[in-house]
């Protein structure tokens, strides 16, 4: 069958009516109980990057403002009092917990650090790492008892006094959240399984709940967690919403609903990732770093709010494209990562490109992954490489599509290859012992070896045909290598989020060939190169594509925070097209962009709500509603 043109979306018959069970219910299934923490109370805006908090014994709340380098502090009605802003002590906070003293965690250093709010420049070190310890990531402390979480080495660190324990090995795969109860207890989500784990005080696992899935009572990436008065919190981020549990995993009512306009808020959500309770209990807040806001909840009584009917008719809320995009000739990869899939597009057409197909879903075995996150496309021998982080694996595709046959749906166009297990290559990479399992990311290749990004061991591995690592590339330069891209000559340049730089390597020695973007870039992202040597770099903090010629110089800025023609939102992946134009995936808003090598804007295609603005701002206002 021919195609007509037909929307870039494809069709998900389960999806608008699962998406309509959403909207009709409650956000509080309870009536008539003054303690459930559920009513919107008020909105902390304009935060770059908020990604953990934790409210004082005063009710003060500490939020982590992870773009922005800082601290923030601000009062229970939300008003600003303190912030703490430097590169020392810390270089990229992530965590944060307040005891008797502010404890704070910085993966770029690898370690955790207390301070005094008066005296913060001179901090302790609590826990250092690489030995042992990959990355720091969420924290709680409650009478002198401290957890950590390490996403990346997939367990969890209690410090009390001179004792150590250990959590999670074999267990966790990604422990993104951690809370302590009255008793002593910990609890984690483990956004990789989808689940809860219960450790008693000793660290003995006690027992856990959660599944994947949408359902009310399922969780999606559970990312954050908290615990007050023997119920648990759950920032359940893929479902944008709050699941608040028994113990013993029993759902009591969820906060929270899908925003689905662009920007909406009080009381809706869109990806929260972190949430705290007040030590009370009468308030909760909750982090949602895509809209650079927190949103703080009062005690309800748990009547049913009102629904507005516009919402039973609303287009569903589409998914996040990113963070990866690889284009080759004709063709265009993306990842959708809240199906776990990737999507093969054909861009022959002016307009916006056509799907072919889709292939992978959330699991284990091959062809299905739970975090595709890096993609790699070779026209010439119809190849696709997938790696998938919190496996540890690498898997090889064959896609079996005619490049030059007219535009047709192929539903089983991919032949799985091959699995390369990166875990199972062991701590001697490339002749160079290391700490930690590999966690592939971004992919890229050239002459027949794959350059994979290694987040866990800070470098790029360099693998051939047999599976096996033979260079290591980067080691003690990079600190968060993100994407990478080879120019016409042959450099290597990754991007470094941390150190707010790209990073040009020589593949064959290894050697620094230079670096640019110091003091412009804030956040890089996404890479890549065209056939004049010009690199263009998305910078997701500062909402913008920066572009540097062929000798280094900064030329060029592409967008502004927004929705309209220029518009970007978090942008990720980058990727040059056949014809030299640029698309730029546009996470936070749903859409892809493509701007001309110069910067000027061509078309969107992507959710038509975060799409309309683009393509008709004399139309739709930055909301995506008519003017």
């Amino acid at each position: 069958m021919i195609l007509s043109p037909v929307p870039f979306r494809r069709a998900r018959p389960w999806l608008p009516t699962l998406i309509g069970v959403f909207l009709t219910l409650p956000v509080l299934a309870q009536t008539g109980e003054a303690t459930h923490l559920g009513a919107w109370l008020h909105t902390i805006s304009n935060l770059e990057g908020p990604v953990a908090l934790d409210f004082t014994p005063s009710g003060s709340l500490w939020v982590v403002e992870a773009d922005g380098g800082r601290l923030s502090l601000f009062s229970s009605s939300g008003t600003p009092s303190t912030r703490l802003e430097s590169k020392t002590p810390w270089l990229a906070p992530m965590g944060v917990a307040a005891d008797t003293r502010l404890y704070v965690s910085d993966p770029a250093r690898r370690r955790v650090m207390a301070i005094g709010v008066e005296t913060w420049r001179d901090a302790d070190t609590i826990l250092q790492g690489p030995k042992g310890f990959c990355q720091p990531g969420a924290l709680d402390a409650r009478e002198g008892r401290l957890v950590v979480t390490d996403p990346l080495g997939g367990r969890v660190i209690v410090l009390h006094g001179s004792k150590r324990l250990e959590l999670g090995a074999g267990l966790l795969s990604e422990p993104t959240g951690a809370c302590l109860d009255d008793e002593g207890g910990i609890w984690i989500s483990d956004a990789a399984r989808a689940r809860v784990e219960h450790f008693d005080p000793d660290g003995n696992h006690a027992g856990g709940f959660g599944d994947y899935g949408a359902f009310r009572g399922l969780l999606a990436a559970p990312s954050g967690i908290a615990w007050w008065n023997h119920r648990v919190f759950v920032a359940d981020r893929d479902n944008h919403r709050i699941s608040v549990h028994t113990e013993g995993g029993d759902l009591l009512y969820t906060v929270g609903m899908h925003a689905i306009w662009p920007r909406e808020g009080e009381g809706l959500l869109h990806y929260p990732s972190a949430l705290a309770v007040s030590q009370d209990g009468t308030r909760m807040a909750v982090a949602e770093p895509l809209d650079g806001r927190v949103q703080v909840f009062s005690r309800a009584m748990g009547a049913e709010p009102t629904i507005d009917p516009l919402r039973r008719t609303t287009p569903q809320a589409a998914a996040h494209y990113g963070p990866a995009i690889r284009a080759a000739g004709k063709w265009m990869l993306l990842v959708e990562p809240e199906t776990q899939s990737v999507l093969l597009h054909d861009r022959r057409r002016e307009e916006a490109p056509i799907e072919l197909t889709s292939f992978g879903r959330r699991g284990h075995v091959l062809g299905r992954w739970a975090q595709p996150s890096g993609i790699w496309l070779d026209i010439e021998t119809r190849m696709a490489w997938i790696t998938d982080p919190s496996a540890g694996i690498m898997d090889q595709v064959l896609l079996r599509i005619d490049p030059t046959a007219p535009l047709n749906q192929h539903l089983g166009a991919a032949a799985w290859i091959r699995r390369v297990d990166l875990s199972a290559l062991g701590h001697e990479l490339g002749g160079v012992s290391v700490f930690h399992d590999p966690r592939p990311t971004a992919i890229c290749r050239r002459e027949d070896k794959t350059y994979v990004i290694d987040e866990a061991n800070r470098c790029v591995l360099v693998i051939d045909q047999t599976g096996n690592c033979i260079k290591m590339l980067g080691a003690g330069v990079l600190l968060k290598p993100v994407d990478l891209c080879f120019d016409p000559v042959g450099t290597l340049w990754v991007s470094d989020a941390w150190q707010g730089r790209i990073v040009g390597l020589d593949p064959v020695s290894g050697k620094s060939r230079g670096n640019r973007g110091l003091g412009a870039l804030r956040r890089p992202d996404g890479i890549c190169s065209d056939a004049k040597g010009r690199i263009f770099v998305s910078d997701r903090a500062a909402n913008r594509v920066l572009r540097f010629d062929s000798y280094g110089a900064l030329d060029l800025s592409i967008g502004t925070e927004g929705l309209g023609p220029e518009g970007l939102l978090g942008p990720r992946g980058v990727s040059i097209g056949q014809n030299g134009n640029l698309t730029v995936v546009d996470h936070s808003n749903h859409r892809c962009m493509v701007f001309t090598p110069d910067g000027e804007f061509v078309r969107a295609y992507g959710s038509k709500l975060h799409v309309r603005p683009a393509m008709k701002p004399e139309v739709y206002d930055e909301q995506g509603k008519k003017r």
